[in-house]
């Protein structure tokens, strides 16, 4: 239903004032709030300027309230009508024009057709905010807007004017809102700019600090090494009885002595292993073999680490998975830190280890279950921080460094994977490892150890003369106990200058050569023995602690016999490579390592 509340003639601009008067005091008597009131109010004043432009124009307003309570401005105007008014050629496309696009923005609904006879019907509408006023209401509207006929437009031009300074006003003081802001975000700005510097400066003191600290570590691990392999070997002659029998107590302290050495060697040998990883030298040697042999390796290996009787170490059957091609030593040293924890902290149940494809395509995940101590969620990040170990009553009898973890975590990254953990307290934890099943960031890289692994076991008759040049006076001597029995003669130098002189004055019949000496590093020397023509085909052997990159390998391998390790020395090992040097395998037979 319709009800009619006012119609009128639009020919001339006063007739354009009157109708936006008419429409704002429908619209405020309908309930539209004052925002809505203008936006009603200037719909109308467009849509009537538009008509009133070819003087014979028509405007009604009318309130409709089924279904939906509704403002309805419907305007006639003739089909003659330009500036903007219509747009399309056939009924059928007519629409409103973009002149009256302003108007269709501020109203719910515009819509266009053709009404018979020349003219044409624009009808918009605006849904009430309220529910529709009664009757005596509307009857005393229409009233109102009849006797505001007879009146003149002066009363809407002032509330033109009205409405005007008031958005005025609003617009000064969104401004001076405006002005406002900007002057705290250009003072946030330049505090930001200050900070980032500051931040900045900072950080490259952290990445100075960071680098002083790994080199201090490499350097110190390194120096700590050659003493450490000298205490290891040493306990190993004495406790193969070479010099004579020990009685049983002082056995028992050599046992301890040899334990004390090998924690030790474990602490130095991680602590080199994450200063490389932070520097980036640490390489990874990539080898083919499946997870059944790294398991049996494990097996065998662990087994006798158990701390507690009632738990059991259990190595589940690694079945449908690929054949790995990643480094294996890093990988069995990822396995063997977390089994290890598992055990210390585990005093009954079981260890379980196991694999399976990983989450992405090209992994394996390796997880290792234990139904120990469990670790608390705050603490679960923390463990993973370098020296930190979580302080409670499961730490009593365990020892450690707090750096197995750590270093895991970083050899996993570095085999494209990562390390996490999954634990409640109480009830167990579950460490996976997840690595790329094949490692193709480097490739042929098995090192020269297998181009050179024939095997002499051939004994020699004939006493050769063998020249070690080391400054390290344990080192020295360990060769040569070592070497006792093998019918060698020894001389020795601690310098590289004095191991050049002798090696040109007795032509020994091969030379143990250490890479860090005191006047000459070792590469230098042996430089210096291949010019001279008295030594050039003298036999070489490097015989060092130092941890060398697959590029320092590659550089020494076609000149030696080849490279012999102060860590870890055993007889077999240096009277394998003493033996190739003897039988004339010199540098152009290529070079081996022994380990």
């Amino acid at each position: 239903m319709s009800i009619s509340l006012f119609q009128a003639d639009l020919r001339t601009g006063q007739d354009v004032v009157n109708t936006r008067q008419r429409g704002r005091h429908i619209a405020q008597t309908l309930g539209f709030d004052s925002h809505d009131q203008v936006r009603i109010a200037t719909a109308i004043s467009e849509v009537a300027r538009l008509a009133a432009a070819s003087a014979n124009g028509h405007i009604e307003f009318l309130l409709e309230d089924v279904p939906t309570p509704t403002l309805i401005v419907r305007v006639r105007a003739p089909t003659s009508v330009n500036g903007g008014f219509v747009s399309g050629s056939t009924p059928d496309a007519l629409r409103p024009g973009p002149a009256l696009a302003p108007a269709q923005r501020l109203m719910d609904r515009m819509a266009l057709r053709p009404e018979g006879d020349g003219w044409l019907l624009l009808e918009m509408t605006q849904r009430l905010p309220h529910a529709p006023p009664g009757a005596q209401v509307v009857g005393e509207l229409q009233e109102e807007l009849e006797r505001q006929r007879r009146s003149g437009g002066t009363d809407e031009l002032q509330r033109q004017n009205d409405d005007l300074l008031r958005t005025l006003e609003e617009l000064q003081a969104r401004k001076a809102e405006v002005d406002r802001l900007n002057r705290e975000l250009e003072e946030t700005n330049r505090g930001v700019v200050a900070l980032y510097a500051e931040l900045e400066e900072k950080a490259e003191a952290l990445r100075r600090a960071s680098d002083m600290k790994t080199r201090f570590i490499s350097n110190v691990s390194h120096e700590l090494r050659t003493p450490i392999s000298s205490i290891l070997t040493l306990s190993r002659l004495l406790l193969d009885h070479i010099d004579g029998p020990l009685n049983g107590e002082q056995e028992k302290q050599v046992l301890f002595i040899r334990k004390s050495g090998e924690a030790l060697q474990e602490l130095i040998d991680d602590l080199l292993d994450l200063a490389k990883i932070e520097s980036g030298r640490v390489e990874v040697r990539p080898t083919r073999f499946s997870v059944a042999e790294l398991f049996g390796a494990l097996r065998g290996m662990l087994r006798p680490l158990r701390v507690h009787e009632g738990v059991s170490l259990a190595f589940e059957e690694a079945e449908g998975l690929p054949e790995l091609h990643t480094d294996e030593r890093k990988l069995s040293q990822i396995l063997r830190n977390l089994i290890s924890n598992a055990l210390k902290f585990t005093q009954r149940g079981e260890v379980r280890v196991s694999a399976a494809p990983g989450p992405r395509q090209g992994t394996v995940v390796f997880s290792v279950h234990d139904t120990g101590v469990g670790i608390a969620p705050e603490d679960q990040e923390r463990i993973f921080e370098e020296f930190v170990q979580v302080e409670g009553p499961h730490q009593q009898g365990v020892k450690g460094t707090g750096l197995g973890l750590p270093l895991s975590r970083r050899l996993a990254e570095l085999l494209g994977g990562a390390l996490d953990v999954h634990s409640q307290p109480g009830e167990g934890s579950t460490f996976q490892a997840v690595v790329a099943s094949d490692y193709t960031q480097r490739q042929g890289a098995k090192g020269e150890e297998d181009a050179g692994s024939q095997s002499l076991e051939q004994e020699t008759s004939n006493a050769r003369t063998v020249l070690i040049i080391d400054d390290d006076e344990v080192a020295r001597y360990l060769v040569q106990r070592l070497l006792a029995e093998a019918s060698l003669q020894f001389r020795e130098a601690s310098s590289g200058g004095e191991g050049l002189r002798l090696a040109g004055e007795m032509r020994p019949a091969a030379i143990l050569l250490d890479m860090s000496l005191p006047d000459m590093d070792g590469s230098e020397v042996l430089e210096a023995l291949r010019r001279q023509s008295a030594t050039r085909n003298t036999p070489v052997i490097i015989h060092s602690s130092r941890s060398m990159t697959e590029q320092e390998r590659g550089r020494l391998i076609p000149h030696v016999v080849g490279i012999l390790p102060k860590n870890g020395l055993t007889r077999e090992g240096a009277l394998k490579l003493i033996q190739q040097a003897l039988a004339g395998s010199g540098p152009s037979s290529g070079g081996s390592s022994a380990r």
